[in-house]
């Protein structure tokens, strides 16, 4: 490999780290301010570099915020595929959609998800963006569900029932949570969404679980 060669990967890969390096200034900055108080000038200063570099990589505070919501969305998705993989043919598959949407729900990122969707609805620059990345990234997850349930024997009808059941429980749950918390609360009505889920699974032809590995 020629020294020109070298240095050119060494340069993308400078390039890399900084970008790396400014997105996870704004995470932090988001998740201490919230989107009203995200400064650019304070990403550049968390992240340490140069205006100059910052402006490279992002032309504008939209395009550096719908970089940051794809990163998270991209890492959560990553953690549920994760969860879905660990699931084993004889785990309680409907327990670990539960811990599943618990885990994405209830994660601090997913209030800065909703300040950034308010915030877009506000701001066209955003809007498409924002909308496009949120959906196109829970549907992924949602759908690697869909075909486990599936594959497990239950209908396709049945496992969207199933899915819209324990992720809109566990959203509206963690919405709720914003402004009153009442955990034990939210475990009895999180159980009740299970023993719902897990009913119409096993009454899909879904097959029972056999071990408790993944049982709520």
């Amino acid at each position: 490999m020629s020294a020109t060669q070298t240095g050119r990967r060494s340069q993308a890969e400078r390039s890399a780290e900084t970008k790396e390096r400014i997105i996870l200034a704004a995470i932090n900055l988001l998740r201490s301010r919230g989107f009203a108080g995200l400064r650019v000038a304070d990403v550049t200063e968390e992240a340490g570099v140069s205006r100059g570099a910052q402006s490279h990589h992002f032309h504008s505070k939209a395009d550096l915020v719908l970089a940051v919501f794809a990163r998270m969305f991209e890492d959560a998705g990553r953690e549920s595929a994760g969860r879905l993989a660990e699931v084993g043919e004889d785990d309680d598959i409907v327990a670990a959609m539960v811990e599943d949407a618990a885990n994405f729900f209830l994660h601090p990122d997913f209030a800065i998800g909703l300040d950034l969707l308010a915030a877009a609805e506000r701001d066209p620059e955003l809007r498409e963006g924002v909308r496009a990345i949120s959906r196109d990234n829970r549907l992924a997850v949602e759908d690697a569900w869909l075909a486990e349930l599936e594959r497990r024997g239950v209908s396709h009808e049945a496992a969207l029932d199933i899915l819209w059941l324990v992720f809109s429980t566990i959203r509206g749950l963690s919405v709720r949570m914003l402004w009153q918390v009442d955990t034990p609360r939210f475990e009895r009505v999180k159980q009740l969404a299970y023993e719902a889920g897990r009913a119409l699974y096993l009454d899909s032809g879904g097959k029972p679980a056999k071990n408790k590995k993944h049982a709520a």
